[in-house]
């Protein structure tokens, strides 16, 4: 039986590459905060504007509630400009890194009044924010820096300015993701994976970095590294994909029963996951549960009737007559 690895790669860690459709902006990344007056007090009704920077269009506007708050889910990752309004209030504008398959931390700003308290000339100096968090101009500008050039695939360029970034925010965990990137960009993923375990070091709580790592240890075909990654995702992060990779490794060593675990969990995940029943119905014909292999095979074919497995799942159903 041939083999075949179905992997993700690094693209939990897109910033902004995914292929642009009719409504680009759209992704799964998730964005929240807080906006408040300079003495702490929740502005409600405020305006947030939400724009893509790979398209001026791109984006959509969300509101604060009566405690001052926002959130919003269905975000591309990447670059987006953020404009908050407020009546009373100057505009302010910020630029933040959204990723789309891990924890972006919540914003939280202030809007100084339009007519700033004589007392304090310097109120109306704009606060760079990144993640939350003040940052230099020259930290802010070399984020940006960086996600233009990871976009442009210019790897090196990307690198560099990430890595000045770090020298002011050197707990921000996206950071050491997105540096990851561009070695795996490089297929450089031995290093990949030293960054990311960087990254899980920062923030533990994440899984994305793990199970990142686990795609490209199971990918590469380390069976052991990859399950001791996919061990420390927390539940609820791990991908279906992390569990079929896995699956195949278990079934290609003959580890059957360990195998069709994995399968099922993949496909506890991702119900309609067509690959899942077709290997874990070789898997259990391994098992001598023809009955369930016969099963699981019959289900591919209704999911994948063209699929690249379709003749031989076929046949193999015959052998189970």
């Amino acid at each position: 039986m041939r083999r075949r690895v179905i992997i993700a790669g690094i693209a939990v860690l897109s910033l902004g590459t995914a292929v642009l459709s009719a409504q680009e902006w759209r992704g799964r990344g998730r964005i929240e905060g807080s906006v408040k007056s300079t003495k702490g007090q929740p502005i409600p009704g405020a305006k947030i504007q939400l724009r893509w920077t790979e398209s001026g269009k791109g984006g959509t506007d969300v509101t604060t509630d009566k405690n001052g708050r926002f959130a919003y889910f269905g975000l591309a990752g990447g670059t987006w400009n953020v404009d908050f309004e407020a009546p009373g209030f100057q505009t302010k504008q910020i630029s933040v890194p959204v990723q789309e398959l891990s924890r972006n931390p919540p914003i939280d700003v202030q809007l100084e009044p339009v007519e700033p308290p004589k007392e304090s000339p310097a109120a109306s100096h704009e606060e760079l924010q990144v993640a939350g968090q003040k940052v230099s101009k020259e930290t802010a500008a070399a984020i940006e820096a960086g996600n233009t050039a990871l976009t442009a695939k210019d790897w090196p360029a990307a690198r560099e300015n990430y890595q000045k970034a770090l020298q002011e925010m050197p707990d921000y965990a996206p950071l050491y993701m997105s540096i990851a990137k561009t070695y795996a960009g490089e297929e450089n993923t031995a290093e990949a994976i030293n960054w990311l375990r960087k990254a899980a070091e920062k923030d533990p709580n994440d899984g994305a970095a793990w199970k990142t790592i686990a795609e490209l240890e199971l990918s590469r075909g380390n069976l052991d590294a990859g399950r001791e990654a996919l061990a420390k995702v927390p539940a609820g992060q791990a991908s279906d994909t992390s569990y079929l990779n896995l699956g195949i490794l278990l079934y290609n060593k003959k580890q059957s029963a360990a195998a069709e675990e994995s399968f099922g969990k993949a496909l506890e995940l991702t119900p309609d996951l067509a690959d899942a029943y077709y290997y874990r119905g070789l898997a259990r014909m391994q098992l001598k549960k023809n009955a369930e292999a016969k099963a699981d095979l019959k289900k591919y074919l209704e999911l994948a009737p063209s699929g690249g497995d379709a003749d031989t799942a076929k046949e193999l159903l015959k052998s189970l007559q």
